[in-house]
């Protein structure tokens, strides 16, 4: 159609934003809709995680299935976990940068392979106050939460040794100030640990994506 431009963001991110906006909508068809860009959320994400490794093959990169993207992770990185990685001043000990890993997790994983009970037609009716229904938000609305946790880390992976180095592979927010960023190597002290859930709220030093 000529004059006709459609912007389809392709990251994890926007595939998130267009599942919020259906699950806003008073509209059961729009669940299935929500379904199939949670889905590409997740894929997306974990393709995002395992794009910029060298030690990756580009079968695994370019994988779609939930389970064999997951492994690939999980072998890559060397496990599941969710990372702090904390820049401090030598002299001070102020922080003055902090990077999370937000993997998907095993939970996620898990209801990510259980959205294919919906993706399919339904073998029998659901009138609109059947159960069903509402067991989909349900699990949607759990995905949702789910999601926004593994798309607000900006570290692609988490830090891994190579000889007596750590590789770092990230990606920031436009709006980042990355002056201290540039001066990593000259601070300073790197704190690391494996916290079992982010913050309530987060440090206000932290780089991450703003849901």
């Amino acid at each position: 159609m000529k004059g006709f431009h459609m912007d389809y963001g392709m990251s994890a991110r926007d595939y998130l934003t267009r599942a919020e906006e259906c699950l806003r909508q008073n509209d059961p068809k729009y669940l299935f809709y929500a379904a199939l860009e949670l889905r590409c959320a997740v894929e997306a994400r974990m393709r995002e995680y395992l794009a910029n490794w060298e030690h990756v093959s580009k079968n695994q990169k370019q994988g779609w299935e939930i389970a064999k993207l997951g492994r690939a992770a999980e072998k890559a990185f060397k496990g599941n976990k969710l990372m702090r990685w904390r820049v401090l001043n030598n002299a001070t000990r102020e922080t003055k940068i902090v990077l999370y890993y937000t993997p998907v997790t095993k939970n996620l994983e898990a209801n990510t392979k259980r959205l294919g009970d919906y993706l399919h037609a339904p073998k029998d009716y659901h009138p609109e106050d059947d159960r069903w229904w509402a067991e989909f938000r349900n699990l949607l609305q759990e995905m949702m939460m789910q999601t926004k946790f593994a798309t607000t880390g900006t570290l692609l992976g988490p830090a891994l040794l190579k000889g007596n180095r750590a590789h770092l592979n990230m990606e920031v927010p436009p709006e980042t100030d990355l002056t201290e960023l540039q001066d990593i190597g000259a601070l300073k002290t790197i704190s690391v640990d494996f916290p079992d859930e982010l913050p309530a709220t987060l440090e206000p030093e932290a780089i991450v994506w703003k849901s």
